[in-house]
């Protein structure tokens, strides 16, 4: 798969993540203390993907 491509999937299934936990994080915890863990999630998996693919691609 070209790595451009694999990028731009990342992206999207990271940011899908992202919204489904800034719905559901709420429900189950302190919306502040949700948020923040949503946003760090987000972050972590994507640099997660970011670096694994960096290793597979090199």
């Amino acid at each position: 798969m070209d790595a451009r491509l694999l990028d731009v999937v990342i992206g999207l299934v990271t940011f899908l993540i992202l919204c489904i936990l800034l719905a559901v994080l709420p429900m189950v915890m302190t919306p502040a203390y949700a948020y923040l863990a949503a946003i760090i999630i987000f972050i972590l998996a994507l640099s997660g993907a970011g670096s694994y693919v960096n290793e597979k691609i090199a």
